[in-house]
């Protein structure tokens, strides 16, 4: 995947991490965790409504994602409200998740916290939580 350059031919990190964050929803569209595994930190900070507590590090990340594998878990999807925060050489990601599946919407608050380390952007802390509401 290129980088995308910003007006003084950097990479613009911001839209790096969207570009990321995509790539990883597209794999769930399919039930690939590989494009979101392929962006997990070795030492991830994992919270999500869904498993009732915090993983810790890739492999428990990992034992997790492998239980959907091969499992679509949505037919499609939005990024509603997306922004971002970059300070060096971190990114925070906020944006609602709408996933779409049988006609019926659920909508998710995520927060990913991306790190540029020597292999590329990593995922090294992941929040979702259950919206109440659509973000307007």
């Amino acid at each position: 995947m290129g980088a995308v350059l910003g007006a003084a031919g950097a990479a613009d990190p911001a839209q790096e991490v969207l570009a990321l964050e995509r790539r990883a929803m597209d794999g769930w569209l399919k039930g690939d965790p590989e494009p979101q595994l392929s962006v997990t930190d070795q030492d991830i900070v994992f919270i999500h409504d869904v498993v009732g507590r915090r993983l810790d590090g890739l492999a428990a990340v990992r034992t997790l994602f492998e239980q959907y594998r091969g499992t679509p878990l949505f037919e499609s999807y939005e990024m509603l409200a997306p922004k971002t925060q970059v300070s060096g050489d971190v990114v925070v990601l906020i944006y609602q998740l709408a996933q779409i599946r049988g006609g019926t919407t659920a909508y998710w608050n995520g927060t990913q916290v991306y790190q540029r380390k020597p292999g590329g952007w990593r995922v090294v802390h992941t929040h979702w939580s259950a919206a109440k509401e659509k973000q307007p």
